[in-house]
Parts: structure tokens; sequence; C-alpha cells
């Protein structure tokens, strides 16, 4: 009975578009991390190496609006760890909003992006391991246009891409930092898969664009 109760509701609160998120108080979650205007964000991939977030969330004027089921496997030193989220992207022209709640229904990550700021707010019970701005740019390695990731990731790291899949290699020695696996048809819509090599943590996302 409790898992039906809570499946629905996580269908009302994505039929919803995850609104209801936005006028509960949810006491578990951080005080956002709010970056301010022309200010570059950068995140820590590998020492020495710093993923350059665009200076514009999307430069298209196609509108994405998904929901997402979420897997995370990764290692925290010698414990492995588990989260499965339900997510929803909506992306327009310079801006981006992604919000992320648990299978307990508890908001997770809640991160809204655009040209003048980006707000990151992470709940305190996630793990250290488990950074919303890192998943930030891994969902950017995934989806984003591949001129777009070139230009963030640093100068020691490159991409090839073939249909289904992109690599993101290490220039020194030519071994991949991160294996992604992506839909051929329309990279929003099905099962994407990223897997970190070099940190040894997976990220399963089936995704769904919404009416679909």
């Amino acid at each position: 009975m409790r898992a039906i109760i809570i499946r629905t509701l996580f269908a009302s609160i994505l039929a919803a578009g995850l609104t209801a998120c936005d006028s509960i108080h949810m006491p578990e979650m951080s005080m956002p991390n709010i970056f301010a205007p022309g200010q570059t964000q950068t995140v820590m991939l590998d020492p020495g190496s710093e993923f350059t977030l665009p200076d514009e969330p999307w430069d298209s004027d196609e509108t994405i609006d998904v929901t997402q089921q979420v897997r995370a496997n990764w290692k925290d030193g010698t414990e492995t760890g588990q989260g499965i989220f339900q997510a929803r992207i909506t992306i327009e022209r310079d801006h981006a909003r992604i919000i992320m709640l648990d299978d307990l229904g508890r908001r997770a990550i809640d991160i809204d992006w655009t040209v003048d700021a980006l707000s990151v707010q992470s709940a305190d019970w996630l793990p250290a391991s488990l950074d919303a701005k890192r998943l930030l740019a891994d969902i950017i390695m995934v989806y984003w246009p591949k001129d777009v990731l070139e230009g963030s990731l640093p100068d020691n790291m490159s991409v090839n891409q073939t249909m289904g899949e992109r690599i993101i290699r290490l220039n020194n020695n030519g071994r991949a930092y991160a294996r992604i696996e992506r839909p051929v048809r329309d990279v929003w819509h099905g099962v994407a898969t990223l897997r970190n090599e070099q940190f040894g943590y997976v990220i399963t996302i089936n995704s769904k664009r919404t009416g679909s």
C-alpha cells in the first residue's frame, strides 16, 4: 500500500510539472548557492582539470520538457551507494531548470540556471559524493550539443562522438574519462547511460518527453 501511495504521489507531482515543490517549504534543503552574473562557473573533474559551464544555459529556440527516472551508483571510499530519483528538466532559450526528488518524494536537488545567475540547492541528507554542480556537468556531457560540450571540456580532454555514443578521453594517454550511451533517434527520449571510468560511478537516465 505504501509503495502505491508513493508512486501515486510521484505521478501527481510530475503531472503538475513539479510546481508544488516551489510552494512547499523544504527544511531538508540547504541554502542555495547563488553564483553572480558574469562569474565563470567551473566543476572540478580531476585534479587540475576543470569543466567550464557554458555562458548561456541553452542557445537554441527548441524547448525541452522531459520527465526522467535517474539511477545513480557511486563509490565513497570503500563504500558503495545507490540512489533512485525522479526528475523534471525544463529548458528554453537562456534558462534551464532541473528538479530531482528521491523515492520518498523529498526534493533532493534544485538547479535554476539563467544567463544572469546559477542557483544550486542540495538536500542536507545527500552524500557529499553526489554533488549537484557535478551532476549538472554530467547532464551537459550527455545531452548538450557536441560543440557546446567541446567548449566546456578542459584542454586535456576531448570528445569523440558516433551514432549513439560519446567518449570523453584524456588527451595525454588516450584513456576514457567517461563513456556515454545515448538514444539514437531522440536523445531526450529513451535510456542514456554515463559511466565515469575515472571515479567509478554510473548514472542511468530514462527520459521521456512530456506529452509523449
